[in-house]
């Protein structure tokens, strides 16, 4: 037989359900980006076949930094109110990977262009000349410039998020009453 829970528990557990939904929140999107970032560490691994030294140190980064994440998510889950200042640090640190990789890329285009073109020969310089170069330069900077801007934007506001989110741990702590913050840390759902 399981035990009955009384109207004034049950209460207790609606309103706790409430206050915890920002957590909840926090929890989903630290899931996600783990996963996220865990798919893009695993794929950017793959271009090590190709030489790529880059390759192995972003896949490397996106895979610590995705596990970090997924281990944040289930320090949110029990309730840990350093869980946010590590998950924004998290962020921090996949930014500046991500920021160092499009500063390194842009910079390092122009040769690789120029590579190019001497390679295809003089007829094909010719033809397209610094058309071709100029165009692959604007692409290049777009492409790279782009994913600058989220390693900066998105990353850095989603570490602003999980700052945020530890007043709300604190709240739910204080107002919430010991048995459900217990069965909670113990692995009941919010």
């Amino acid at each position: 037989m399981s035990p009955t829970l009384a109207p004034e528990q049950l209460r207790d557990l609606a309103d706790a359900r409430k206050r915890s939904k920002p957590i909840r929140s926090a929890i989903t999107v630290a899931k996600f980006d783990g996963i996220t970032v865990a798919l893009f560490g695993g794929l950017t691994f793959l271009s090590v076949a190709f030489g790529s030294i880059w390759g192995l140190i972003l896949g490397a980064g996106m895979c610590t930094i995705a596990y970090i994440e997924l281990q944040g998510a289930q320090r949110l889950r029990r309730l840990d109110v350093t869980a946010p200042k590590t998950l924004a640090l998290n962020q921090v640190c996949l930014g500046l990977l991500l920021l160092s990789y499009a500063i390194y890329s842009i910079f390092t285009a122009g040769a690789s262009i120029d590579a190019t073109l001497k390679e295809a020969g003089p007829d094909v310089t010719n033809m397209f000349g610094n058309d071709i170069k100029s165009l692959t330069q604007l692409i290049t900077f777009l492409v790279y410039g782009t994913l600058a801007a989220v390693a900066i934007f998105g990353q850095g506001g989603t570490a602003l998020y999980y700052l945020s989110r530890r007043k709300y741990i604190e709240a739910y702590l204080a107002q919430t009453p010991p048995w459900i913050i217990q069965a909670q840390q113990a692995g009941m759902p919010m």
